[in-house]
């Protein structure tokens, strides 16, 4: 549906609802005040009216959109799913092999935090995938924003083992406490029920026995990652362990599309470079893409090995290479259909009119 439609219809809806002579309105303010609940009814009334025919163009113009949108992109998009496929069946079927030969314990900490982090993992990339498919750029980024922390936070666990992992499991309790500790703050606003205080007591006593345990740096953000890391745990120092802080700075990027700042304000990724500035995305676009795809195969890639490499035998070790080596064909097809759409709107430019909205 263009702006000009949705304009027309929410435009008729208020009129009809408010036919107000000016002069009926006096001054004081309480007499407004009563108009304006008087005609909100009225205006809800209207809105019902036109749910029917507004709702069935929406899905008209966004069935449309994503016929156009998979006509272009459709191979790139499968290459994708098969991607995120074949480490989740990478990962239930190495958890299958280990309990059959009776390698898995419910009390391991490290495959406990490997198996829950890779199942995150995969669902974090089918929501990446979700959001492309329905023409989300900078949503689906957003995203890989999470997957990023979960693929440095696994390697970082495969490296050092059971006792950082069972760090990492215990770590919970700090967020439960910070988390109860807002919600006891704000709960009255919020309308909701607190904790009770025999449960905030519970809590405080189960991280103070954390803390006991692991040393006060337990406490911090990364703090599971303290004795690894000579007391300095951050998201940064647990890439850099790893060989991952390269991506820090896409870190930084996608962090623009989830924080209400400037830069993600004034810079959309599902608008190129010529509609930037024209153009302010409320919906779905066919551009941008590329970065969420090809960032979100590489660290679900980590995620796996990190799982995988846990095994000595060579199987595992061949299963984690081919995915790896698979990640170049599917950042391969989003790359080429990348350099055709601009070239396209390079062609476009020239001939006056513009590519990247919801076309």
């Amino acid at each position: 549906m263009s702006d000009a439609e949705d304009t027309n219809w929410f435009e008729e809806a208020v009129e009809n609802a408010l036919s107000i002579d000016p002069e009926d309105i006096a001054a004081d303010t309480d007499e407004i005040a009563d108009l304006v609940f008087e005609y909100s009814d009225e205006l809800l009334a209207e809105y019902a009216v036109k749910y029917p025919s507004v709702m069935d163009d929406e899905a008209a113009t966004r069935e449309g959109f994503e016929t156009r949108l998979h006509q272009r992109w459709g191979q790139a998009f499968d290459n994708l799913e098969f991607f995120i496929l074949l480490n989740h069946e990478a990962g239930s079927t190495f958890k299958q092999h280990l309990i059959e030969d009776d390698e898995l314990s419910d009390t391991d900490p490290l495959f406990s935090a490997l198996f829950r982090l890779h199942a995150r993992a995969c669902q974090v990339s089918r929501e990446v995938l979700a959001l492309i498919r329905a023409g989300y750029a900078d949503g689906a980024f957003s995203r890989w924003r999470a997957l990023y922390e979960i693929a440095i936070s696994a390697q970082f666990i495969s490296k050092h083992g059971k006792d950082t992992a069972d760090r990492f499991l215990h770590h919970k309790i700090v967020d439960d406490y910070f988390e109860a500790e807002l919600l006891q703050k704000h709960h009255e606003e919020l309308g909701v029920k607190s904790f009770s205080d025999e449960e905030m007591e519970d809590i405080e006593e189960r991280l103070e026995q954390m803390v006991d345990q692991y040393g006060g740096a337990f406490k911090q953000s990364y703090g599971w990652a303290h004795v690894e890391l000579d007391e300095n745990p951050s998201r940064r120092t647990v890439a850099e362990d790893v060989g991952l802080d390269r991506y820090e700075p896409y870190f930084a990027f996608a962090s623009d599309t989830i924080h209400g700042g400037a830069k993600g304000t004034l810079y959309r990724m599902g608008l190129t470079p010529n509609t930037q500035t024209e153009v302010m995305a409320t919906g779905p676009t066919n551009v941008g893409f590329t970065d969420p795809a090809q960032f979100t195969v590489l660290m679900l890639a980590e995620v796996t090995e990190a799982l995988l490499l846990n095994q000595e035998e060579v199987t595992w070790s061949l299963v984690s290479t081919s995915v790896f080596e698979m990640t170049h064909e599917v950042i391969a097809t989003f790359d080429d259909i990348r350099k055709q759409l601009e070239a396209e709107v390079a062609m476009a430019k020239g001939k006056g009119y513009t590519i990247g909205g919801r076309g």
